[in-house]
């Protein structure tokens, strides 16, 4: 499990250097309450570091991630992070501001960009990069493209409560581990800031939110064609549900998934 421990040495490190000298990066949670954005850069160092580690062949086992696979993670990561840095730092910065992609696409109608316009660009080019490696042919590199982008999306639309998205993560993550040495640095960059998450003390925010969707977008383009056609399918259903209903109101009222969103919290 080279990847995990990879993943959570990178968070550790980035928690007690560089994310405890970050002025400015506290918001206001759901609840009202004060909570840091630096829990999605320990997460988003976390990513990085478990995939390099991933690349090098486990002493146990010999697996390791390949070549391409590992830069299209790097790739993916790297964009979904810094265009979740923009929306997370500089939205006041942008003529516009919108909600879903009706909102941002209404604005561009307007001739006014928005930092959430800018950042679904950016997730998508590296989506694109990152597909173009993954994938054996045309029709292969865009599917994975998509499962790449959707899943960042995705992931980010969850970080409204405390460790919902990270849980949601790790099972993902969970699914492909017989697949990609990169499941386990997902599962691992997931895990490594839960407390926290959970406790309400920390977020994941746009950078970390969209960072570890798109690094498990990546992990899962290892799994088989039928495998990714109906998670691209799923993530494409679910991303155009979350523009008519709520998906905290859709746990809430399911006692199953209101337990387990509740799970840990304190």
């Amino acid at each position: 499990m080279m990847g995990v421990a990879g993943a959570i040495a990178g968070s550790v490190v980035a928690r007690h250097g560089l994310a405890r000298r970050l002025p400015g990066w506290e918001r206001t949670n759901f609840a009202g309450r004060k909570v840091s954005l630096t829990g999605g850069l320990e997460t988003a160092a976390g990513l990085l570091a478990g995939t390099l580690v991933a690349a090098l062949p486990c002493p146990v086992t010999g697996m390791r991630a390949g070549a391409r696979q590992s830069t299209a993670t790097l790739v993916a990561t790297l964009a979904a992070a810094g265009a979740g840095y923009i929306d997370d730092h500089l939205e006041d910065r942008f003529p516009a501001q919108g909600k879903g992609f009706h909102g941002h696409l209404g604005a561009l109608k307007e001739g006014k960009l928005t930092s959430g316009l800018l950042k679904t660009a950016a997730i998508g080019a590296g989506a694109l990069g990152a597909g173009a490696l993954t994938g054996t042919h045309s029709g292969e590199k865009a599917l994975d493209a998509a499962l790449i982008a959707l899943s960042a999306n995705f992931i980010n639309l969850l970080d409204l409560r405390p460790g919902r998205a990270r849980k949601v993560a790790s099972l993902a993550a969970c699914a492909a581990l017989p697949a990609t040495p990169l499941a386990q640095v997902s599962l691992g960059a997931a895990q490594a800031g839960i407390r926290e998450d959970l406790l309400g003390k920390k977020m994941l925010g746009d950078l970390g939110a969209n960072a570890i969707g798109a690094h498990l977008g990546v992990a899962l383009t290892a799994l088989p064609m039928r495998s990714k056609c109906a998670a691209v399918a799923g993530l494409i259903a679910l991303t155009a549900a979350s523009e008519k209903v709520s998906f905290s109101a859709v746990i809430e009222n399911t006692p199953v998934l209101r337990e387990f969103d509740n799970l840990g919290r304190a």
